[in-house]
């Protein structure tokens, strides 16, 4: 069994790691390196705490008012509506308006513009200073190292965290130095592991990181590890959200060993 956390949260060493460590079992972290290396808050988490604080209705209508404003003076890209109904569709977890919201300043306008519309948002709903919000929020360089030093295992995650697909194949290779440069102190740069940021990825992602020296990759492919069957670039996952108290899911999609 292999546990894996994502994205380097302040709550995995304050909660996760001394669990762990308690009863003797290893996990394994994917941090993105511009948390670490410029105390920056992440666009993903921007988004899913806007999210958490703001009115959905009220959400949506600010950002498709400011995807009006901004459109045509700096930045071009499709209507509101031709957007929508290409992006608003229901997923496992949210409902077609919060997947609209979070494609949109996930992958969909230009970077430029996500992260202005993201910060502008942010600023209204929680009204906190981004630094000093992610300084509480992201584990720093002290923290993972005595994390690796008591056993865990440390493992890549992008630098930016980006949607890897969207990007050209020279700016794959730009964000996973970066990544690997930050976190090269916790890991084998020769033989990393890969957690693709928001389970994202294409052949180019793949043939990039493995060139690169990834030699174990994990997806949010939801179903259970067969091993000698896998990829190992592309190995699935099972989600904690499939399992109690949050759901029962795992009885359906596999998640348990007889």
């Amino acid at each position: 069994m292999l546990l894996t956390f994502d994205d380097g949260y302040m709550d995995h060493y304050t909660n996760v790691f001394p669990i762990l460590k308690e009863h003797k079992i290893q996990g394994s972290f994917f941090m993105p390196g511009r948390t670490i290396a410029e105390n920056a808050l992440l666009d993903v988490n921007k988004i899913h705490f806007i999210l958490a604080s703001a009115p959905l209705n009220s959400l949506l209508n600010d950002l498709l008012e400011k995807m009006d404003f901004y459109r045509g003076r700096e930045f071009s890209y499709p209507s509101n509506d031709e957007l929508f109904k290409q992006y608003a569709k229901d997923e496992r977890f949210d409902i077609k308006e919060v997947i609209f919201i979070k494609r949109i300043l996930q992958a969909v306008l230009p970077e430029k513009l996500r992260n202005i519309i993201a910060s502008e948002l942010f600023a209204k709903y929680l009204g906190l200073a981004e630094d000093r919000f992610a300084r509480e929020l992201y584990m720093n360089y002290d923290q993972i190292a005595l994390m690796k030093r008591e056993g865990m295992f440390i493992g890549f995650h992008g630098y930016e965290h980006y949607w890897l697909s969207t990007l050209s194949e020279y700016d794959i290779r730009i964000d996973m130095a970066k990544g690997l440069e930050v976190i090269s102190p916790y890991i084998d740069k020769n033989a990393w592991v890969c957690c693709y940021p928001f389970g994202n990825y294409d052949e180019r992602v793949v043939k990039i990181a493995s060139e690169m020296g990834c030699i174990l990759g994990v997806t949010t492919e939801v179903r259970l590890a067969h091993l000698q069957n896998e990829n190992p670039l592309l190995l699935p996952r099972l989600d904690c959200n499939d399992y109690p108290p949050r759901s029962e899911k795992y009885k359906v999609i596999g998640g348990y060993c007889e």
